[in-house]
């Protein structure tokens, strides 16, 4: 069995906790960039009626 399904959590989760150890054993040069990367927004699109309304961000 999978070390992440013996500890209870998803793929998704373990390759979380796994990029965010890398990033932070970066050196300083490195890091900035790769922290960067680590940021994402995510925004939601209702479509009603075949007309797309206003693109709302999730973090709201």
């Amino acid at each position: 069995m999978s070390a992440y399904k013996q500890a209870g959590i998803s793929l998704n989760k373990a390759l979380a906790i796994s990029a965010r150890a890398v990033r932070s054993a970066l050196k300083p040069e490195f890091k900035t960039v790769a922290d960067r990367r680590g940021l994402s927004e995510v925004k939601a699109i209702k479509i009603e009626n075949g007309v797309q309304k206003e693109a709302k961000s999730l973090a709201e």
